[in-house]
């Protein structure tokens, strides 16, 4: 048989009485994470204006400098007062490099300083020329005489060429080319124009063809200058190529216009007139 039910009895649970009310809310059991506490932004400070600071300690270094200035000038001033007086000048003494460049000669140099002085003869007196004299080169022989009579005087340039120089008019064997048409010994006519030569108004001539000097030779190509010394007396300087000769004319040519640079005319004061021939 069925064994009989037994009834357990339920306990009687009687009610929590209610807390009093202290106004306060209910807080939890539950354990809470403690709030992050609250910092306030706080404004960025303006930055200082670097600038205008800068201009400001600038200026006032300008002004502290000409303060020290002026105060410096207004010191010297008044210290100047208080020296003696009179002092003797300090005067810098030339160096000795200034002294050679003050010695040395303002004119340049002579360029014919290593040519040889040589005179003309006299065909007359075979003397020389008085107060007249020309230049060669050292490679130059000096001039001899052309013929007995000597009426001229002459030597070979480098190139080939002869030399010629003579003196004309009073107390000379030959005429002065004043007056009369430039020829050679042949009287055939030399083209001519007026030059200055040795600072003398004269007449240079030219011809290219078979001639003769006065001297008796025979050339097919010359170049001469007709210069007056004075109212009775000029000079003759010509060079030319020897017929059957070959020699360059164009150099001895520049040879030549040096030649001309070189003769040193000063007038005689005193003049034998003697009969031209």
């Amino acid at each position: 048989m069925d064994e009989p039910l037994t009834y357990e009895e339920t306990p009687v649970i009687e009610p929590i009485p209610p807390m009093p009310s202290s106004g306060k809310p209910s807080v939890s059991s539950q354990p809470q994470s403690a709030p992050e506490p609250f910092v306030p932004v706080q404004p960025t400070p303006p930055m200082p204006h670097r600038a205008r600071g800068s201009f400001l300690n600038t200026l006032g270094y300008l002004i502290l400098f000409i303060l020290l200035f002026v105060l410096g000038i207004w010191l010297s001033t008044v210290v100047r007062q208080y020296l003696p007086s009179g002092q003797p000048a300090v005067v810098p003494t030339p160096s000795s490099g200034a002294s050679l460049e003050n010695a040395r000669p303002l004119t340049p140099d002579d360029p014919y300083a290593g040519w040889e002085t040589h005179f003309i003869i006299s065909g007359i007196t075979r003397e020389p020329v008085v107060n007249i004299s020309f230049k060669l080169p050292p490679d130059v022989l000096a001039p001899i005489c052309d013929g007995t009579g000597c009426p001229s005087q002459g030597t070979y340039l480098p190139g080939g060429t002869r030399l010629t120089v003579a003196a004309r008019g009073a107390g000379q064997t030959l005429r002065d080319y004043r007056g009369a048409v430039v020829t050679d010994a042949l009287g055939q006519p030399f083209v001519t124009k007026d030059a200055t030569t040795a600072g003398k108004m004269g007449v240079t001539f030219s011809g290219a063809f078979n001639g003769t000097t006065v001297g008796g030779y025979a050339f097919s190509r010359m170049r001469g200058e007709m210069i007056p010394v004075s109212e009775v007396l000029s000079l003759e300087f010509n060079h030319f190529t020897p017929s059957g000769i070959t020699a360059d004319f164009d150099a001895d040519d520049v040879v030549f216009e040096k030649i001309l640079k070189t003769i040193n005319l000063n007038t005689p004061t005193a003049t034998t007139a003697t009969e031209l021939r």
